[in-house]
């Protein structure tokens, strides 16, 4: 068994048998760095590799990691052993057949290509995930060499600090654990002299990083919140006022703040202090190569990733009630915490906000952040008036304090729509962000929400407290990371690039011009829909032509 191989001391226990004498069910345990997999089946053996299954699958895209001293020997002895010339060539064939069978069992789809540089040169590429890895040597077995270790280094979670002369790896375990730590000290540091602010139950962060370097890693944004706004307020206030005050909704508003800060520093000739750099002969723009985001939140995000039962062996017994809500889109309930499926919407009408507008009732409602988040790792999470200027950001790692299932989050995140959506448009689709816990999952608060969300981005260097039941801030203005702030970023940045279309003046008008942006959000809306998992939920006429007529009248 392959989690056998990585981690030979490993040790499974039964947790539960259950069910009648003549037809058991088994519940296996094993744990991994602290943390437990289970797996359930009608023999111990199949219980067994379920538990495996999950395990292997966590230390190879969730990062939890083997130890550093086990890693780091088993991926240097494959290298060192080819070198080696007293060694036969039949055997070094073999040790690089079982590396090239380690990456294939790990990753399927991986690819493998093989070229002549030259006379005497030789290189070697595997492909995984669009990722290449490529080892360059003087024979066919040392590039071969090369680029299969760095392939399952990678599967194994090591990233690389890239400084010159300094080869110490930064395992993922560490690496997690330190960006959730210093988010937690940073919003500890903002709120130490007011402790009120420190009340809450969620919350997030985004860090960026140059090469997975921790030393020069930046804190972005630091955020709290769990509620949605009210609808008459937010109605009136249109585009002035926050909907979604979720902790990682807001970290994500305060990343887009940091992108066109970022951007008008590389128009303005600032190219080295930039994140972004020019795409040769447009003037559009992408992340630079060695710049990764990471979103640290304290729990599970909302909605279908929430949707597991922490106690295993408990979950014979509601196994068929979760499977039918498996997968659906949820919304938010408003000034409230928890989500309900779209599908039910019509029994839980009581417990959503109605927003009265007219002689007619209309409902201002928000997707769960599940469903957002997953939205997000297709089409990026800079929104569609960024995206008329830059290609995709997607989160590089997705951290979890508590509340966490890896099933759960895989299928919250992409699974659910993977195998259904149809081929997205380059630069679009897919990326598969490493989902990882930290090694100390926080205690869950269940103290009653506060009113308000902290909110601190880097670009400010100051925090607001926003009002959940205005939206506003407790100043009675408007956020810095609102829809009517961001639009004023764009508006100033627009006319600093050279343009033969006419700038609109209405935020609605402003998100079509990214045109493709735009196909790829409806179609995976679109396949949300035919996966039957509901149909997201898009503002009211109404709504809009608020939302329009506020941004004009304020520009």
């Amino acid at each position: 068994m392959l989690l056998h191989e990585l981690k030979p001391s490993i040790e499974y226990r039964l947790v539960a048998q259950t069910g009648p004498s003549h037809r058991p069910i088994f519940t296996m345990a094993v744990e991994i760095n602290g943390q437990i997999f289970h797996g359930i089946a009608q023999t111990k053996k199949e219980a067994k590799q379920a538990a495996a299954e999950k395990a292997l699958r966590s230390l190879t895209e969730f990062g939890v990691l083997l130890s550093a001293d086990n890693t780091a020997n088993e991926s240097t002895s494959i290298l060192t052993k080819i070198i080696d010339t007293n060694i036969p060539i039949e055997n070094k064939d073999n040790l690089l057949s079982d590396e090239i069978d380690y990456i294939l069992r790990l990753k399927p789809n991986a690819q493998f290509e093989e070229t002549t540089i030259e006379q005497n040169e030789f290189k070697f590429v595997v492909r995984i995930d669009d990722q290449d890895f490529a080892g360059v040597g003087e024979s066919r077995e040392i590039a071969k060499a090369k680029a299969t270790q760095l392939a399952s280094e990678h599967l194994l979670g090591i990233c690389h600090d890239k400084k010159e002369n300094d080869s110490l790896p930064y395992f993922r375990r560490d690496f997690i654990d330190h960006i959730a730590t210093c988010i937690l000290e940073k919003f500890n540091q903002l709120t130490q002299n007011d402790v009120r602010y420190r009340r809450r139950r969620v919350l997030s962060g985004v860090v960026l990083t140059h090469d997975y370097n921790l030393e020069t890693m930046e804190i972005i944004s630091i955020t709290t919140g769990t509620k949605c706004s009210n609808n008459d307020y937010h109605l009136q206030y249109s585009e002035q006022s926050l909907n979604d005050y979720h902790a990682e909704i807001l970290a994500r508003r305060c990343v887009i703040r940091y992108c066109y800060e970022q951007l008008n520093l590389l128009i303005d000739g600032k190219i080295d202090q930039s994140i972004f750099e020019r795409i040769d002969d447009t003037n559009r723009f992408r992340l630079k190569n060695s710049v990764t985001f990471h979103l640290y939140i304290s729990n599970a995000p909302c909605g279908d990733a929430r949707l597991y039962t922490p106690n295993e062996s408990s979950m014979i017994k509601v196994k068929h009630a979760l499977r039918k809500s498996c997968g659906l889109l949820r919304e938010k309930i408003t000034m409230g915490e928890g989500t309900i499926p779209l599908v039910a919407k019509t029994m839980y009408q009581n417990n959503i906000q109605i927003c009265e507008t007219g002689s007619n009732s209309e409902r201002l409602s928000s997707m769960s952040c599940s469903d957002k988040l997953c939205r997000w790792n297709f089409i990026g999470l800079q929104g569609a008036l960024l995206s008329v200027f830059i290609d995709p950001i997607y989160f590089t790692s997705i951290i979890i304090g508590s509340l966490y299932d890896s099933e759960s989050m895989r299928r919250a995140l992409f699974t659910r729509i993977e195998q259904k959506i149809d081929r997205i448009s380059i630069p679009y689709g897919l990326r598969k962000p490493f989902i990882s816990v930290v090694s100390s999952p926080e205690a869950r608060n269940t103290n009653r929400a506060p009113n308000h969300s902290f909110l601190w981005n880097c670009i400010d260097q100051k925090y607001e407290i926003i009002d959940t039941s205005t939206g506003l801030t407790t100043s009675r203005i408007s956020s810095t990371v609102s829809k009517m702030a961001l639009f004023e970023q764009w508006k100033s940045l627009i006319n600093k690039i050279p343009s033969s279309k006419a700038i609109p003046s209405v935020y609605s008008d402003a998100k079509q011009l990214a045109v493709d942006y735009q196909i790829v959000k409806t179609e995976i809306n679109k396949t949300f829909e035919k996966a039957g998992f509901g149909k997201w939920i898009k503002k009211s006429y109404k709504h809009q032509e608020c939302a329009k007529s506020s941004l004009v009248n304020l520009s």
